[in-house]
């Protein structure tokens, strides 16, 4: 298949908020050098920018694929654009009243203390979607070429260094060919921030063994749904975090309540994808969370309007990869730069594009985008806040992991004393698919508890929330879910019970006569079945650009 050869000098891979803050970091620098230029102020050439950096979002629109919880430090934001509030910042309410809560299964205790990491006073409530939305503005104001629908489906190389990538092939006809080729686009650096868990990332790290000696990356996911309320009990800019119920022996996570409106809350529950329950169902744990008489008080009159689910990496600092190659960078969540202990990645994601764009505009200035002149990201990461943030909660998430109040409130309580250290060494993590267990070890004779019936209200079911996330796909497309082995799948089935019809918070998977069956214009691209499956017998590959959630509030 012949496809057009486009140049550029720098392609960002993913349409977040750290490719996002990266781009237009660089080109304000740009602008402000060439001014300085132009002005005789400052020696050199003018930089041209127009037609040279590119970024590729394969979600419909630029915030159709973002999620979080979400709550940004605006610190580093009015480093990035000192005058966002007078650009129009879509920020839904600042934080003025926080409390945290311990659930049992009926009752609530209020923490009398709020530790410094997740004192959230001042701190900006608002929708990744819509703040996603407005960056994407600035950078097309900025002479960014935005690529809206469009995904980065392989990554070029010559040799190991990384040249490109080549772009998804569109309109699958009855032949088996497809209408509308790719592109490949050719650059001088490829920066990859395509979110956690990122396709090319992945297979980057892999190929050029960049995790050597590092941690697993380990993710939990996130679950969120947006209530519209007739009376709402708390006030706008009110942040409310739980643990406890209903997390359990062998499932850690918390819950969180955001109210970004008069009349509108956001309700979360993240769980970590270590968790041994071979039934492990994030989706059913939050409508289980919404039934508690604390969380049900604050949306018993209300309806669900938005719904929408992500993983997050968790394994911080240990688990870092190298985050550099020749031709190519990772920044934001790819780089795995979740602060876990503050429940916060946005703060990272757009610092680690702000610091990548200064090590790119020196490259500019002096024509030298070589993998020494790349290196210096990592430098200056690691001489950063973001470094210094990580290693204080470096074992904060494998401490959560071992269990609330007990053993896991001990070892916090000694990591706050110690900055971050562990009695007995840091804590080991092991990937997500290896800790899951055996229905028969897990659940022995039991049984796991039901839900209450659907009434779409409090109990939502998958399918009704997935209509609410707007997810759609072109169904004539090949799908980009496939199984390696449908033999290991009847083990799974029958040892495991199908974990995946469970974890998948969207019903991709089904049982169905007792194969799997794959419902892939379902899937939300949170690629939970990547990371948990205990086999690691399912491949997520990219779909065609525009498909997958249209994210609006979330």
């Amino acid at each position: 298949m012949e496809r057009e050869v486009i140049e550029f000098d720098v392609v960002f891979v993913g349409g977040g908020p750290a490719n996002l803050s990266s781009a237009i970091h660089l080109t304000n620098l740009i602008k402000k050098h060439n001014n300085e230029v132009q002005e005789g102020k400052k020696q050199g050439e003018v930089i041209e920018i127009e037609d040279r950096i590119a970024i590729l979002e394969k979600g419909a629109y630029f915030g159709a694929h973002n999620i979080s919880g979400a709550i940004l430090i605006p610190d580093v934001l009015t480093e990035l654009l000192p005058e966002h509030i007078e650009l129009g910042c879509p920020i839904d309410a600042v934080i003025n009243n926080e409390s945290i809560y311990f659930l049992t299964r009926n009752k609530n205790i209020k923490i009398p203390y709020t530790p410094s990491f997740l004192n959230n006073h001042g701190n900006y409530l608002l929708s990744l979607s819509k703040f996603v939305t407005w960056l994407s503005g600035i950078a097309e104001s900025n002479k960014v070429m935005l690529l809206e629908g469009t995904a980065a489906v392989e990554l070029l190389y010559d040799g190991n260094r990384v040249t490109g990538v080549r772009t998804d092939d569109k309109r699958l006809l009855e032949n088996g060919e497809y209408e509308t080729p790719g592109y490949i686009l050719n650059s001088k650096v490829t920066v990859l921030g395509e979110g956690s868990n990122g396709t090319l990332r992945r297979s980057l790290v892999e190929k050029l063994n960049l995790d050597k000696n590092k941690a697993p990356s380990i993710y939990e996911l996130g679950v969120k749904e947006i209530y519209e309320l007739k009376s709402n009990p708390l006030k706008k800019g009110e942040c409310i975090h739980t643990l406890g119920y209903p997390f359990r022996k062998g499932l850690s996570g918390g819950g969180f309540v955001y109210c970004i409106s008069e009349n509108m809350v956001a309700v979360g529950l993240i769980a970590h994808l270590s968790s041994e329950d071979p039934q492990l169902d994030p989706h059913k744990e939050l409508q289980k969370y919404k039934l508690h008489p604390f969380i049900n008080n604050i949306i018993k009159d209300g309806i669900p309007t938005h719904y929408g689910a992500k993983t997050l990496p968790c394994g911080g600092y240990f688990s870092i990869p190298e985050l550099t190659s020749d031709g190519v960078m990772i920044i934001g969540d790819s780089a795995n730069l979740v602060d876990s202990r503050r429940l916060k990645g946005l703060h990272t994601a757009i610092k680690s594009g702000m610091l990548a764009a200064e090590v790119l505009f020196e490259a500019f200035l002096n024509n030298d985008f070589s993998s020494q002149q790349l290196k210096k990201y990592e430098d200056k990461l690691k001489k950063s806040w973001i470094y210094s943030d990580l290693k204080q909660g470096r074992n904060f998430t494998p401490a959560i992991i071992k269990g609330l109040p007990l053993p896991g409130g001990i070892l916090l309580g000694l990591q706050m004393i110690s900055g971050g250290s562990n009695i007995t060494g840091d804590l080991r993590t092991e990937p997500d698919y290896s800790t899951t267990k055996d229905m028969k070890s897990f659940y022995g004779d039991s049984l796991p508890e039901p839900l209450p019936k659907a009434d779409d209200k409090i109990i939502v079911n998958k399918l009704t929330d997935v209509y609410f996330s707007g997810t759609s796909h072109d169904e004539k497309q090949k799908s980009h879910i496939r199984l390696k082995d449908k033999t290991t799948c009847k083990k799974c089935i029958s040892d495991y019970s199908a974990p995946c019809t469970f974890f998948c918070p969207a019903s991709v998977y089904e049982l169905d006569e007792g194969y799997i069956r794959i419902n892939f214009s379902n899937c939300l691209h949170c690629k939970t079945c990547d990371l948990k499956c205990p086999f690691q017998n399912i491949v997520w590959d990219l779909p065609e650009g525009g498909g997958g959630p249209r994210y609006s509030l979330q």
